[in-house]
């Protein structure tokens, strides 16, 4: 028979190991790496930044974050996640009750990191980042409390070209997506064509008017312009449109279409190419538009 010092030791073990293992931890959040399938590029990893009260009995937005050109996806939720000055602040203090997923690229080209863009994005085409994020997104559902009608992505310049691209062969999971100096929309074939896209979700093109990464090639916002002329013939828009600043919001359109050609001189972050960069107001215009959707 155990003697009544043992039962009450043992007790003691069980009350600190309860203790020292809550019941309903917290998810995974921070850099992660986890396992896909061969065809979305086996070991791919991501950053995770969860609401400070996340509750897993609630239901959480979630916001995809493409980064551009050789950027991670930390770098990603240090610039757009918390913004790139104290007077510019982020995403993620912008948007409460949000998940926000940041995934790194895998893959590169004359030794830059990117995204492969679909099947018609030769010399930068396979279906492979495509098939990671529609795993990621599934993984993340999983893993995290999210209401699945909700779900969004945004992303600036190869990332922008990213979430153009899922938003129209991933579209039936997305709500909405915000390209930002994004190409020209080469991505969806020649002539464009939105054949092979899913779903509708709602679509804001941001592009700079004086772009000076892409130069004389998109003179006065021209791929912002192209890539915008896809979508409001994709969501068959009319040709009518409300302005508000530098933002059109188009009429008619299936789900909501919006361009915004900004000038020069807004983006008060650090680095060159200046005109790329999206102006200052871009963080708190997004995050309202997808939390009012």
């Amino acid at each position: 028979m155990r003697s009544p010092l043992s039962a009450l030791a043992a007790l003691a073990l069980l009350a600190a190991a309860s203790l020292a293992q809550p019941a309903c931890a917290a998810p995974p959040s921070g850099q992660l790496a986890r396992s896909f399938s061969d065809a979305a590029g086996g070991k791919r990893s991501y950053y995770v930044a969860l609401p400070a009260d996340y509750d897993a009995a609630r239901k959480y937005r979630l916001v995809l974050v493409l980064a551009g050109t050789a950027t991670t996806g930390r770098e990603m939720h240090q610039w757009f996640g918390e913004g790139w000055n104290p007077d510019t602040p982020g995403l993620e203090r912008l948007m409460a009750d949000t998940v926000f997923v940041y995934p790194d690229q895998r893959y590169s080209w004359d030794g830059d990191n990117g995204w492969a863009l679909g099947p018609n994005a030769a010399p930068y085409d396979g279906w492979h980042d495509l098939r990671f994020i529609d795993e990621l997104l599934t993984r993340v559902e999983s893993d995290y409390s999210i209401d699945t009608a909700r779900v969004f992505a945004t992303g600036h310049s190869w990332g922008g070209d990213m979430t153009a691209v899922v938003g129209c062969y991933l579209g039936g999971r997305l709500r909405a997506i915000a390209p930002v100096a994004a190409n020209r929309p080469f991505w969806f074939g020649s002539p464009p064509s939105a054949k092979d896209c899913t779903g509708q979700p709602a679509v804001w093109t941001f592009f700079g008017l004086a772009d000076d990464h892409f130069g004389d090639s998109s003179p006065d916002g021209l791929f912002g312009i192209e890539q915008n002329d896809f979508w409001t013939k994709k969501l068959a828009c009319s040709s009518d449109y409300d302005s508000a600043g530098e933002t059109r919001s188009y009429r008619g359109c299936k789900a909501a279409v919006k361009l915004t050609l900004y000038a020069g001189g807004q983006y008060s972050g650090g680095g060159g190419l200046r005109g790329h960069q999206p102006p200052d107001y871009f963080l708190a215009a997004v995050s309202d538009w997808f939390s009012s959707l």
